[in-house]
C-alpha cells in the first residue's frame, strides 16, 4: 500500500491491482464503462479509495481544491470522521498519479486508454448466482488443470467474435460441481449469464490478470515465438499431444492433471532444447 502524507495526517492507498478491493474494482468498473477522460478517471479513483470527496467550490479558495477525508472513528467504529484539506490542482493530480498502474495510455489511436489488469488475487472464490453455489480457482490460477485451461483458451478467443462467449470462459473456472466437468460447463454458463455487468468484467480481469502472470513466470512457452493457424482449439490439441508425446492413452491424464505442473514440463523440455541448439552452434 502507498502511504501518502497530507498536512500532518498520513493515509494509505493501493499501490496494485491485488491491493485493490472489491468493492473499490466495482467502481473501478464503472468508471471505466463512462466517457471520461484519462486524468478525471484517476482523481475519481483516488477520491473514492481515500473516501474522499471534493468540497463546493467557494470564493475563499481561490485556486485551491478543498476535499473531505472520512477515516472511522476511535471511539465510535461507526461513525466517520471527516477532515479538510487544501490541495492545489497540481498536487491532486499528484495523488492521483498514484493510480496509473491501472491504466495504459493509447498513443495514435482514437482510445485514450485501456485497462491494463494486472489482479492475481481472485475476488470470488465462492459465490451463489440463481440459488446454486460456484466454486472458483486460487490466486493466479495456480490450481485450475490443463483441461480447464484448454477450454478457456477457446471461449477467450471466441469473444473476439461473440462477446456473449464471456459466460462460458467464466463456466471454465467456476462450476457447481466438486470438480471441473466440460459436460456441466453449458449450464453452468447459463446459470452465469445471470451475474451482474460488474462481476463479470472483474472475473475477467482477474482471468487477464493470472495469464500475465503465468505469462511471467515461464517466458519460454508464452513468447509468442510458434507459429499459429490461427485456431486455438487446434494449438490447444497440439500441445497436449506433444506433452503426451503421441500417446493417446497418456492424454486423458494429462487433462485431468494441474496446468502448473504441464507448464513446468513444457518449459524444462524448451530449457533442454534451448541448451542443445547453443552446444550445436558452438561445434
Amino acid at each position: 500500500m502507498h502511504t501518502i502524507q497530507i498536512n500532518d495526517d498520513c493515509y494509505r492507498v493501493p499501490e496494485s491491482w491485488d491491493e485493490l478491493t472489491e468493492k473499490q474494482l466495482s467502481y473501478l468498473v464503472n468508471l471505466t464503462q463512462s466517457d471520461i477522460p484519462i486524468e478525471e478517471l484517476k482523481v475519481h479513483m483516488m477520491l473514492y479509495c481515500l473516501n474522499a470527496h471534493v468540497c463546493r467550490y467557494r470564493d475563499i479558495y481561490r485556486h485551491q481544491v478543498k476535499i473531505s477525508i472520512g477515516t472511522p472513528g476511535n471511539k465510535i467504529p461507526f461513525r466517520t470522521l471527516k477532515k479538510k484539506y487544501l490541495l492545489l490542482p497540481e498536487e491532486v493530480n499528484r495523488l492521483a498519479e498514484l493510480f496509473d498502474f491501472l491504466l495504459i495510455c493509447e498513443k495514435d489511436t482514437e482510445m485514450k486508454y485501456h485497462v491494463h489488469p494486472e489482479l492475481t488475487v481472485n475476488p470470488y472464490r465462492a459465490f451463489f448466482c440463481r440459488f446454486r453455489k460456484f466454486r472458483g480457482p486460487e490466486d493466479g490460477l495456480l490450481d485450475i488443470r490443463f483441461e480447464q485451461f484448454m477450454h478457456l483458451q477457446h471461449y477467450l478467443d471466441a469473444m473476439n467474435q461473440d462477446p456473449e462467449q464471456i459466460n462460458h470462459a467464466l463456466a471454465c473456472l467456476w462450476y457447481t460441481s466438486k470438480t471441473f466437468n466440460i459436460n456441466r460447463l453449458e449450464k453452468d454458463a447459463s446459470i452465469l449469464s445471470h451475474l451482474p455487468h460488474r462481476v463479470k468484467m472483474i472475473m475477467y480481469w482477474y482471468i487477464i490478470g493470472s495469464l500475465a502472470y503465468l505469462a511471467n513466470g515461464f517466458p519460454r512457452i508464452f513468447s509468442g515465438n510458434g507459429k499459429s493457424n490461427g485456431r486455438v482449439f487446434d494449438s490447444q490439441m497440439r500441445l497436449l499431444d506433444s506433452l503426451a508425446q503421441s500417446d493417446m492413452t497418456k492424454k486423458p491424464e494429462i487433462k485431468k492433471g494441474f496446468l502448473i505442473d504441464a507448464l513446468y514440463t513444457m518449459d524444462e523440455s524448451l530449457r533442454k532444447q534451448q541448451e542443445l541448439n547453443e552446444n550445436m552452434q558452438n561445434k
